[in-house]
Order: C-alpha cells, then sequence, then structure tokens
C-alpha cells in the first residue's frame, strides 16, 4: 500500500476521536484504506509524497495530482502543495524517506519514538494541536492496545 504518513496519522487520529469511517464525496479511499490498517496492523506500507492509494479514486485525483485546495489558507492555496510540504517536512522529522517501506504497527512505533514535537508537525490549518494531540494519542493507545 502507497501512504503518505499524514494520511495515516489523520486516520489514527479519527480512530482516536471514535469518528466512523465511510465514504465520502469526493470519492477518496479513506475508509477502506482505514479498514485495511486497522484490521491488520502488518499491512506493509510504502511511504511517499504525492497521491497515494487513499487519493487514486478521488475525484479531484487530475493527472496525478490534486486539484483541491485549502480554503482555511486562502482562496488560491494548494492542497498538493500544502500536502506534499507537509509530507517532507514529517518523513524528515520522522526520520522516514520516500520509498521506504514498514508495516503499519512498525509506523506507530515510529509515532511513539517521535511524539515529542510531532502534533506541531501534523496539525492542520484551523485545527486546535490540543485536541488533535488528544485524539492522536486516544487512536494510538487503541491500536497499540
Amino acid at each position: 500500500m502507497r501512504a503518505r504518513p499524514h494520511h495515516l496519522i489523520d486516520i489514527i487520529t479519527q480512530y482516536g476521536a471514535g469518528q466512523p469511517f465511510a465514504p465520502c464525496d469526493y470519492g477518496h479511499a479513506v475508509h477502506t484504506v482505514a479498514a485495511r490498517v486497522i484490521g491488520d496492523p502488518q499491512t506493509l506500507i510504502e511511504f511517499v509524497v504525492g497521491a497515494d492509494d487513499i487519493c487514486d479514486p478521488c475525484k479531484h485525483l487530475v493527472d496525478g495530482r490534486c486539484d483541491d485546495g485549502v480554503p482555511a489558507l486562502g482562496p488560491t492555496a494548494s492542497k498538493q502543495e500544502y500536502n506534499d510540504a507537509l509530507d517532507e517536512r514529517l518523513m524528515q522529522f520522522l526520520g522516514i524517506t520516500e520509498g521506504q517501506t514498514m508495516t503499519f504497527r512498525e509506523y506507530i512505533s515510529v509515532l511513539r519514538d517521535h511524539w515529542d514535537g510531532l502534533v506541531e508537525q501534523c496539525a492542520h490549518p484551523g485545527e486546535s494541536p490540543a485536541e488533535r494531540a488528544v485524539m492522536l494519542e486516544r487512536g494510538l493507545a487503541k491500536l497499540e492496545g
């Protein structure tokens, strides 16, 4: 499975919040990827900066690039550029390289090993970092339990 590091963190956070994973109008595959990694933590992940298995079926993926925006950053903010920069920053912070593979369970351990400062690296615009930290911690604890 190909995955952006932040997509997996978002899944863990949503899992910790107890929010269901359901199909979205965009058509992306968060719900199927979440079911796969939560159901089988031994799922092998290849880390990428760019379109991943979540993005592949999304209606905003055009010629391999996201054409959506990030309204919280302004009317012309590109989600592709925002996400690429986020994932490059996360990979550097976590000591992961593009193309590297590990299981989802191993990725959870990497997140734990880099907990200090992690939330500041991955909080999205308009999101409460403190609330994200609580939900991410809950998600990690559920997955480790």
